[in-house]
């Protein structure tokens, strides 16, 4: 009955795993049962093309004679997109990345991924175990940067931080004025930056019911917060996975989310 359990369990997780993916990359939904799937290391110095011509050049002729017709043909076809496409985006930063490409259903993308993982190559249905393996070992989180008046709210999946939200919130005015009228535009203040807070707790909790995330992480000043997570109902406070260094109006505010989630290999 537990290992039964157990491979229940595991197989609910894949779904949501999957569905993470899907969330990051949509366009993969719509791939055929004749698509290409590779998986590469990525260059650790930055990019350089002649790397990937060799990568590339490798796949080929390590697959070529292992494939029929039909799917040395995908392969010829779809081989080169990717390439092209890799050319564009330049990746760099990630130890490995995941390519897919279906022509016929306008699929061609490329996904960082977090470890390095066997170099490989497929025709067929998408090759989606090895990010599988990536996400249990990762299990996708969800950020929230906040103030006293705003929030923005992320998502981490794999190896990249995307951004998913932007909540705007009520003016917190701050007085330096003395007496029963400082006292009084105190408690508004602090009424409206509760007000503030909740909406964001709210959208946070439609977003983790989604099934999506494991883990929040929460950024932002000290006082915003620790008023925050006050406020966050007992599922959500089990759910929080740690604080990171960050504020609404730092330029960098998505890089240095992601450094700081790679850093703690989370």
């Amino acid at each position: 009955m537990g290992t039964t359990l157990e491979i229940v369990t595991r197989n609910i997780n894949l779904n949501k795993y999957l569905m993470s993916l899907y969330a990051l990359v949509p366009s993969l939904k719509g791939a055929s049962e004749r698509a290409l799937s590779i998986y590469i290391p990525v260059r650790a110095e930055g990019f350089d093309g002649r790397f990937y011509d060799i990568e590339f050049g490798k796949l080929r002729r390590r697959y070529k004679d292992r494939l029929d017709d039909d799917e040395r043909e995908v392969m010829e076809r779809e081989l080169p997109r990717l390439r092209e496409h890799l050319a564009i985006v330049k990746p760099a930063g990630s130890p490995a990345l995941a390519g897919f490409a279906d022509e016929p259903a306008g699929v061609l993308e490329l996904v960082n991924l977090p470890t390095e993982t066997e170099t490989r190559l497929e025709v067929g249905p998408l090759l989606l175990a090895p990010i599988e393996r990536e996400l249990e070992r990762f299990p996708p989180a969800l950020i929230a940067v906040v103030d006293k008046e705003d929030a923005r709210l992320f998502a981490f999946i794999l190896h990249d931080v995307r951004p998913i939200a932007e909540i705007a919130g009520q003016q917190v005015k701050h007085t330096k004025a003395g007496g029963t009228s400082a006292a009084s535009n105190q408690r508004k203040a602090d009424n409206r930056t509760k007000a503030n807070l909740e909406t964001v707790v709210q959208r946070i909790q439609k977003q983790m019911q989604s099934g999506l995330y494991d883990r929040l992480f929460v950024a932002g000043p000290n006082e915003a917060r620790a008023e925050f997570e006050h406020l966050l109902p007992e599922p959500l406070k089990q759910k929080l996975a740690g604080h990171l260094s960050a504020s609404l109006d730092s330029r960098a505010l998505q890089h240095e989310l992601r450094e700081q989630l790679l850093a703690t290999k989370t």
